[in-house]
């Protein structure tokens, strides 16, 4: 299982929000974590300040978010989690929510993103992009929606590949948490054609042959066979653009999590999730488990010394 002790569940009341508590509960109860509870306060609209009031959180509201989507596979007594609920007035919510992570060593954060339709469902909600973007641990992305993405009933988790070390490391977290789940894990590698501007004076490149494909094919096979190592795994291989085949994948294949990396660093490029990351954690409609290339790895530490 990953190493998880502190869980943090940023919430503004939202449907979002309300959506990502099971799931925070749920990862509290199996990995026997704290779960941190923070509401920020920015403004003073009347519905935000009368829910404010209601603050900190009670066993009964807890209970109802708790149960509001699938009920869960098996009891999860509220009272036994360790639970810490915490006030805080700030002008910008995700530097709120960043620094107490930071301060209180959090190891995930999972979060509610503002599900929409048509060009507003591009935005994910600044809040949860900003804390994507600058928290140092996970972050799980749980969309808003009528129909929330279940807690409990995670069977099929997707694993978009694309060699890279940051890539490895989130396979590696995947392989964990269908351990968790005992769920089926499905790597994914989009074979992109390589396109030119007709300024170079160049003809297209040939679409990507049979022979690329096989390779890639058994790369992945490998790495599922040296990071996974079990019989319940998948991998695929789609010559397209990487966000497109990844998104469709989903739809298509009942995919009930993704995990991926991001490949920002630090400094100025701390500040960027990459492309197709970026595209992913906007438009899935399922929870996204995102892995940072920077800060805290989850990973137990046997496995982590193992593969440094």
């Amino acid at each position: 299982m990953l190493s998880i002790q502190r869980i943090l569940w940023p919430t503004d009341f939202s449907q979002g929000a309300e959506h990502a508590f099971p799931h925070a509960a749920a990862l509290a109860h199996w990995h026997d974590a704290e779960l941190h509870i923070l509401n920020v306060r920015e403004g003073e609209t009347e519905v935000r300040q009368d829910m404010a009031e209601q603050f900190p959180l009670s066993s009964g509201t807890l209970g109802n978010l708790l149960h509001s989507g699938d009920p869960p596979s098996q009891p999860i007594d509220l009272e036994a989690l360790s639970l810490q609920q915490e006030q805080v007035d700030a002008p910008s919510p995700a530097e709120a929510i960043v620094s107490y992570a930071d301060e209180h060593n959090v190891d995930l954060v999972v979060t509610g993103t503002h599900g929409r339709r048509g060009l507003q469902r591009m935005l994910i909600g600044s809040v949860a992009e900003e804390v994507l973007r600058t928290a140092s641990c996970p972050v799980l992305t749980v969309r808003a929606g009528e129909e929330p993405a279940s807690a409990w009933n995670v069977r099929n988790i997707l694993a978009p590949v694309d060699f890279s070390d940051e890539s490895t490391t989130a396979v590696r977290h995947a392989k964990e948490l269908a351990l968790t789940y005992g769920a089926q894990i499905t790597l994914l590698h989009a074979v992109e054609e390589v396109m030119y501007p007709s300024a170079y004076g160049m003809e297209m490149a040939d679409v990507p042959g049979p022979e690329v494909v096989e390779r890639v094919e058994r790369s992945l096979a490998n790495m599922a066979r040296e990071e996974i190592g079990y019989e319940h795994v998948v991998a695929e291989t789609t010559i397209g653009y990487a966000p497109s085949v990844i998104l469709d994948y989903e739809k298509e294949n009942d995919v009930d999590l993704i995990v991926i990396a991001t490949h920002g660093r630090s400094g100025l490029e701390r500040l960027l999730l990459g492309s197709v990351t970026e595209r992913i954690v906007r438009r899935s409609s399922v929870p996204v488990f995102i892995v940072k290339s920077f800060g805290k790895s989850l990973l137990p530490a046997a496995s982590s010394e193992a593969n440094a």
